[in-house]
């Protein structure tokens, strides 16, 4: 009985051939980011029928042919085929980009299937310059990222630039920066920030994270340095001083006024005082010494 109806089964399937589950009157929209993979979905009702060809084809205006994808170095190496099941005809489209945006079809001799792809690229969130501010030989991050997180360019470079703002060094292939440049989109595709390692005097000045010839963003680092006043008394060291000072005029833009204020009173009145201080009691250790006392 049951080979019967396996018999019969097989003798259904090549009499009536392949018939699109989902035909035109079903038209399906996909969503995607940019980086990303897709899968276009067609298949015969009857999962073991097989049609005699089939064809993927980009529309343009979403009614004329334009490529066959199977046909076109556009697509080549980016489409993958179902080759376990007769009747699944659906296609997985990979590294998305933005020129991918638009209707597809899939077609067998007497119907077709269309779906429109829509695809998210990669905008800058934010293009304003910006300072950050760092110390030698530690790290510091520069930030750089997509308005959709898991939008991913084609391609991202960072640079130091140079005088009049030209792009000078590419930091991935730099001997300067081998070792010192850690990415994050690997894990978070529309996180372009890079972190700088080890850094030195020479690390001082502008970089730039670009996507395109429009769309870039230009971070300067501002190296610190320490300035240590040490007070002598007699020849002997009474007390060493320490204050950070900022190897540029320019303030952090993350620092409120309130803050700057209270630093410049810090070291411009209370430094002096300690000093005026520290004198003094030079002065009076000096004098004492030199008193002869008379019986």
């Amino acid at each position: 009985m049951t080979l019967l109806k396996t018999l019969w089964l097989m003798l259904f399937c090549v009499s009536t051939g392949c018939t699109l589950s989902v035909t035109n009157y079903g038209e399906e929209e996909i969503t995607v980011y940019s980086g990303q993979s897709v899968l276009l979905p067609c298949s015969c009702t009857e999962p073991q029928a097989k049609p005699p060809s089939f064809t993927w084809t980009k529309l343009r205006d979403h009614h004329t042919p334009e490529i066959i994808l199977t046909q076109s170095d556009l697509y080549r190496g980016r489409v993958v085929f179902n080759n376990t099941s007769p009747g699944n005809l659906s296609i997985l489209l990979s590294d998305l980009t933005e020129d991918d945006p638009v209707w597809y079809r899939c077609q067998i001799s007497h119907e077709f299937r269309d779906i429109k792809l829509t695809v998210k690229g990669c905008t800058l969130s934010d293009t304003q310059s910006g300072v950050v501010k760092g110390s030698q030989g530690q790290s510091v991050l520069l930030p750089c990222s997509c308005t959709e997180p898991q939008a991913k360019p084609p391609s991202f470079t960072w640079t130091k630039l140079g005088d009049h703002h030209t792009p000078e060094i590419i930091l991935t292939q730099s001997d300067l920066y081998r070792g010192r440049v850690k990415v994050f989109n690997n894990t978070s595709p529309g996180n372009l920030s890079i972190l700088l390692s080890d850094l030195t005097e020479d690390d001082q000045g502008w970089y730039r994270c670009g996507i395109s010839e429009t769309q870039m963003r230009d971070i300067k680092i501002d190296i610190q340095t320490k300035l240590f006043v040490t007070l002598y008394i007699d020849g002997t060291l009474s007390c060493p001083l320490g204050a950070d000072t900022v190897g540029t005029s320019e303030e952090d833009p993350s620092a409120s006024p309130h803050q700057n204020n209270t630093i410049q009173y810090i070291l411009l009145v209370v430094l002096p005082v300690i000093l005026i201080i520290a004198g003094v009691a030079l002065y009076i250790y000096k004098r004492n010494k030199s008193t002869v006392c008379i019986p």
